[in-house]
């Protein structure tokens, strides 16, 4: 099976979006540690695609309450993988981490 050549075009185009989707994540994880957004707005699902593409640990690490120990220790308890982002979070694990960051 043959396969479309990309052209520099194509590739410019597919790289400029990638840049601009990690500037929206910088802008939200700096929103986060700036204290604009709460635990309970980021856990909540939304269709943010910057928002939702972070992993869970690198989140709740920016929060002054929460911290690397505690939120990495919290993840292993609540047996949630550091490599999980936001939006593959389920209900209930949005749930256990409002719970467990009160």
């Amino acid at each position: 099976m043959a396969t479309t050549p990309v052209g520099f075009e194509t590739r410019d185009i597919a790289i400029a979006g990638v840049l601009d989707l990690r500037l929206k994540m910088n802008q939200v994880l700096e929103q986060i540690a700036d204290g604009v957004r709460s635990l309970s707005s980021v856990l909540q699902s939304s269709d943010e695609l910057a928002l939702n593409q972070l992993y869970v640990v690198k989140v709740l690490e920016l929060f002054s309450n929460v911290g690397k120990v505690r939120a990495r220790q919290t993840l292993d308890d609540l047996k949630i993988s550091h490599k999980q982002k936001i939006d593959s979070l389920n209900d209930q694990q949005r749930a256990q981490l409002l719970e467990a960051f009160k």
